[in-house]
């Protein structure tokens, strides 16, 4: 009988980063935060030497699961090196179709129909960014990003990148592909970067901006295992409901608080609600752990009610992470109102969890009762949770969806919990405990726990599309093909489904989705006017600056001084809307430009605190800038090679003539002389490249693109490896201008 393999987590995340070398692996285990240390039970740095944001990677590894008393379990992780496995090919697809997507506009096009925001007097309905390319091969070649499938197998393999070929298109590349040393694959995204093409005007709005495009990017990861069994070769596709999915998200600001709605959450409510999500009481990832909570809650539940009937949740593993994330948001957020809700337990969690307590009894009712209900129509902003929610206007008085709400079941669960209808089984050990072991079920667990589900307008890592039940071959596991909303626009799921209705670029909302103060502007209210949050657990709207701090100051203070200064300028004066201020126009331009100079929110103990914190620079031998002799690897996996000859430069596999002597001209120019003593040069013919003398063209300047060398000549195009048996030349962009660098000899730091 063949092999049944799953690869694992079933949704992945990695998030973009400016650091272009170094970056960390995401959360595996449930309960951790990104970046975190285990073993020294601390945050580790999460910016580099010279303080750009690393990337988190995303680790994907695949398990084999096994038949047991009826259901297939899974049983082991298989790697490179694990008995019986010939080969792993990764395979993954990721793409970027913002630019060529229908405009966002809160919850237009959640029926199918994208109809685009109501127009101006005299202006036409647009529902479509980019509308001025018109037909879809035209949209797909001008506005799509997309790198194709890329493949990666073996260990410890150096990065494939995830460039294209439209050189129209101002972003070179969505990150890159490596293996890990038992071959697991890693994905990285891209560097966060946001460019417009020369058409293109300054960012006016949270989401639709016509000619820009961003790196960030989602798609299919699937997998071929080549395995012997009883003296055969066999071959298993792992795909669509063996496969996985990767979403590239934002950096994490605050990994130390964690969302009220995760992504797991909503996937879970899709999950548990609708029955066109398939789940077989064959499939035994869902009959043990946590996730065999999900297979009973389904069969409870009744969504004509959108309640539980008879369900039990656990008062330690569903009822008390809701609560304590709630209370995290105080690091992050601060409401400058008198009724904020976000108290403390104050030790008050053995009530909470006991059915004899009074005092728990009075709690739960108490906490219960300020819950904002999902199916209710009623608007009140003093309702919890205290955040904005996926029908939000800023044009628009309250109305239903206005505010955020928790998932269904969520809520679902919280009222068994207030009615007395629960498991008690609190304790704090096992309540903050992290499992070290690597599962099926933790990875899947742990890259969704570390998500944003909600609010969608348009969210963080995705959008409200998440929630369509056709989308998904399993529970967190979204087909690799098929449609979503089929009787409607039948949209195609494929590379870049979920990250095409996100922001355009992806820092316009992430300044915008900023604490925004209730009531809005002209409208009017008899209450407290208090802030709401939008994702502070992700983007905080508040911190404290350093440890020990008391008063919350605003996370983006140091953006805002420059953009209040800059705002006064004529030339942003002259630009200014009653829609769109001046110092709107300025914050967009910080947020694109300065991000990384944000500080990433962490704690120690109780204290959560802001930290710029960096890596400490690397040591001689490990870097490139302190490297005296290289050698540089090209796409074809030649060496960059000075033959035995009067000059001239080409590629061979090994050799002497593969090693450069480094030359530091300054911090990012160079020259490289070869074992004769000649230079790299820039020839005087088209695209030339040849060894001689010093000078102009003996000077490269270097420039690190995920990882790899690109060296750009003082002509301005680059060297570059053609697809050909051997030889060099030089290009404008392109795979065969990456390089590989491998470090013979440095100098001290």
């Amino acid at each position: 009988m063949p092999k049944f393999f799953r690869i694992h987590p079933a949704v992945g995340v990695a998030r973009v980063g400016n650091s272009p070398d170094e970056f960390f692996m995401g959360p595996e285990h449930p309960g951790e935060p990104p970046n975190f240390d285990l073993a020294q039970k601390k945050f580790r740095p999460f910016k580099d030497s010279q303080g750009r944001i690393k990337r988190q990677a995303a680790r994907f590894r695949i398990f084999e699961y096994e038949q047991k008393g009826g259901a297939i379990v899974p049983v082991r992780e298989v790697t490179a090196g694990t008995s019986g496995v010939v080969s792993i090919q990764w395979k993954v697809h990721l793409a970027n179709r913002k630019a060529a997507f229908f405009t966002f506009d809160g919850q237009d096009g959640v029926d199918g129909v994208w109809k685009g925001a109501e127009p101006e007097e005299g202006k036409p309905r647009v529902n479509l960014r980019n509308a001025h390319v018109q037909g879809a091969a035209e949209r797909e070649r001008q506005l799509v990003i997309d790198p194709g499938p890329k493949t990666v197998s073996g260990r410890s393999q150096p990065p494939v990148p995830l460039t294209h070929t439209k050189s129209h298109i101002p972003i070179p590349t969505l990150g890159e592909l490596r293996t890990d040393e038992n071959g697991n694959l890693l994905v990285l995204g891209g560097l966060g970067r946001a460019e417009k093409l020369p058409q293109g005007k300054l960012i006016d709005n949270y989401v639709n901006n016509d000619f820009w495009f961003d790196d960030m990017s989602d798609g299919p990861v699937s997998a071929e295992v080549t395995y012997t069994e009883a003296g055969k070769t066999q071959k298993a596709v792992l795909e669509g409901a063996t496969g996985a999915w990767l979403l590239v998200g934002p950096p994490d600001f605050a990994p130390s608080a964690s969302n009220v709605i995760r992504l797991i959450d909503t996937l879970w409510d899709v999950a548990v609600r609708f029955p066109e999500v398939p789940l077989f009481d064959t499939d035994g990832l869902f009959s043990q752990g946590l996730f065999s909570r999900l297979a009973k809650q389904r069969k409870d539940w009744d969504e004509a009610s959108k309640s539980f009937k008879t369900y039990l949740p656990s008062f330690r593993q569903e009822i008390f992470p809701i609560l304590d994330r709630a209370l995290q948001h105080r690091q992050v957020h601060n409401p400058e109102a008198s009724k904020a809700f976000h108290g403390s337990f104050a030790g008050a969690e053995g009530d909470l969890g006991s059915l004899s307590s009074s005092k728990g009894k009075r709690l739960r009712k108490t906490i219960f009762n300020y819950l904002r209900d999902p199916s209710s129509t009623t608007v009140e902003p003093l309702l919890m949770p205290k955040g904005l929610g996926d029908n939000y206007s800023d044009t628009e008085g309250p109305r239903p969806g206005y505010f955020m709400t928790l998932t269904h079941v969520q809520y679902a669960l919280l009222k068994r919990w207030s009615e007395g209808a629960f498991e008690e089984d609190w304790n704090e050990a096992a309540a903050r405990a992290i499992d070290p072991a690597i599962t099926a079920e933790g990875l899947d667990r742990a890259a969704l726990e570390n998500c944003v589900g909600g609010p969608f307008f348009p969210g963080i890592d995705c959008s409200w599309m998440v929630r369509r039940p056709e989308l998904y071959a399993a529970p967190f596991r979204v087909k690799h093909s098929g449609v979503a909303f089929p009787g409607t626009a039948k949209l195609p799921i494929g590379p870049g489904f979920f990250s095409q209705q996100m922001a355009l670029p992806w820092q316009a909302d992430f300044y915008q989705c900023k604490k925004q103060l209730f009531p809005p502007k002209g409208h009017a209210y008899e209450g407290e006017g208090m802030y709401h949050m939008w994702w502070s657990a992700h983007r905080p709207d508040d911190v404290y600056a350093k440890k020990g701090d008391f008063q919350l100051v605003p996370w983006t203070r140091a953006l805002d001084a420059v953009a209040e200064a800059e705002a006064k300028k004529p030339e942003f004066q002259s630009l200014a809307t009653e829609d769109v201020p001046a110092i709107d126009l300025t914050m967009y331009i910080q947020m694109q430009k300065n991000w990384p100079q944000l500080g990433f929110v962490i704690s120690e103990g109780e204290l959560h605190f802001e930290t710029q914190e960096r890596s400490p620079p690397p040591t001689p031998g490990s870097n490139l800038r302190y490297a005296t002799k290289i050698k540089l690897k090209s796409w074809k996996t030649d060496y960059l090679h000075r033959p035995d000859a009067a000059s001239g430069v080409t590629t061979l596999g090994e050799g002497k003539g593969t090693e450069w002597a480094v030359e530091w001209v300054s911090e990012n120019k160079l020259r490289l002389k070869s074992w004769k003593g000649d230079y790299l040069l820039r020839a005087e013919t088209p695209q030339g490249v040849t060894t001689g003398a010093v000078g102009a063209a003996s000077e490269w300047i270097l420039e690190l693109l995920n990882g790899q060398v690109v060296l750009k000549s003082s002509r301005g195009d680059c060297l570059h490896r053609p697809d050909s048996a051997s030889g060099v030349t030089t290009w404008g962009e392109g795979i065969g201008n990456l390089w590989q660098a491998e470090i013979l000899e440095s100098r001290p730091a």
